[in-house]
């Protein structure tokens, strides 16, 4: 029973912020598309985690100065192979899209690539809890996951999507805005891996927060605006009539 508990406390953050981003979605996607893209994001724990071994031990015998090395880990080694494969859960839905009559506005992208990072989010978040003996504490630590990790791989993906939607509104710009996209979340998401880190290890730990707090602040912000945007693109930009 207890590992049913801690599968329901992996998910259920995940879960929850699923439904209040589908809330903001005005033409609601099927839920067999959505059920797809958050199993392929699921999936995508799978690539990141081997990747991320091979290219964290990599940098760590590079011998290089200690900060430079952190940097390689959490930006390149970790932020942006965990973006590169929500990215690819996203991609294999994308290549449905002429045959996908749902996938047809702006604001589309940005709802998948965040199902995307849910469904990644939920299995790393089981694979963290797992250790975790004391229930009580598995729940706070699903909670402040939740409030923390979890909120910055949707909006970190959320970027991306936004990214794409500009991309597909402008062919001729979609592999610029597409790196543009992951190059941002990318860095933004390892820079908050690092000071989450430094925090653990520092007695001033509190003096660290407050970088991560400003970064998931700014991307809410961000990406509420930009979201507003895609909203009103939605009449001059049809994802379907641009590709087709």
């Amino acid at each position: 029973m207890s590992y049913l508990l801690y599968i329901l406390f992996g998910f259920f953050p995940s879960i929850a912020w699923l439904l209040f981003y589908l809330k903001a979605d005005v033409h609601p996607e099927p839920k067999k598309e959505i059920l797809a893209v958050f199993f392929f994001g699921a999936l995508a724990t799978v690539p990141a985690i081997i990747f991320e071994v091979i290219l964290v031990d990599l940098f760590n015998n590079l011998k290089l100065p200690i900060m430079a090395t952190a940097i390689l880990v959490n930006v390149i080694g970790v932020a942006f192979i965990e973006e590169l494969v929500k990215y690819g859960a996203f991609w294999l839905k994308e290549q449905e899209i002429n045959r996908n009559s749902q996938l047809d506005e702006p604001v589309d992208p940005v709802i998948y690539m965040i199902v995307s990072a849910l469904g990644f989010a939920a299995i790393e978040n089981l694979l963290f809890l797992l250790p975790i003996i004391q229930m009580n504490l598995a729940i706070m630590t699903s909670l402040f996951r939740a409030l923390s990790a979890i909120l910055l791989h949707t909006l970190c993906s959320g970027t991306i999507g936004y990214y794409l939607a500009l991309s597909f509104c402008n062919p001729l710009k979609r592999k610029r805005l597409v790196f543009k996209g992951i190059l941002i979340a990318s860095s933004l998401h390892g820079l908050y891996n690092l000071f989450i880190i430094k925090s653990g290890e520092s007695e001033t730990s509190v003096a660290y927060l407050y970088v991560p707090l400003l970064i998931l602040t700014g991307l809410a912000i961000s990406l509420y605006k930009d979201f507003k945007k895609l909203k009103k693109m939605g009449s001059v930009c049809k994802i379907k009539e641009v590709l087709t």
